[in-house]
């Protein structure tokens, strides 16, 4: 059994958001919490409230105990870009691009026993 969450459309660029999701992928949520928690990064703040929620979602669904949770999957896909002009030389515009991501975190029970 499985607990997911996902958020649309988060105003961080993917690039930086797996950074800090690459630190926690695979953790417990109790370790991962803690070290969203100390991030200067400011995806650390949006992926915390993602995993959060899929905390919430694994509660509703009674998976087990939160601390035996671990973060078995979480990934960030691109999203749409925002498309923005800005003053360049000599009275020109140029363009640019605000991007935005899709952030995933999927949560699992620890597995317990050996395997050959």
């Amino acid at each position: 059994m499985e607990s997911k969450a996902i958020l649309r459309y988060a105003r961080v660029a993917p690039r930086k958001a797996r950074k800090v999701i690459n630190l926690v992928r695979g953790k417990n949520v109790g370790e991962a919490l803690n070290i969203l928690k100390f991030l200067p990064q400011h995806a650390s703040f949006t992926i915390d409230k993602v995993l959060k929620s899929a905390i919430a979602n694994a509660k509703q669904k009674e998976i087990g105990d939160i601390d035996d949770l671990v973060i078995s999957s979480a990934y960030v896909d691109h999203g749409p870009a925002l498309k923005r002009f800005t003053a360049g030389p000599m009275g020109r515009a140029m363009r640019r691009k605000k991007h935005m991501s899709h952030i995933t975190v999927v949560l699992s029970p620890k597995e317990t026993g050996t395997r050959r």
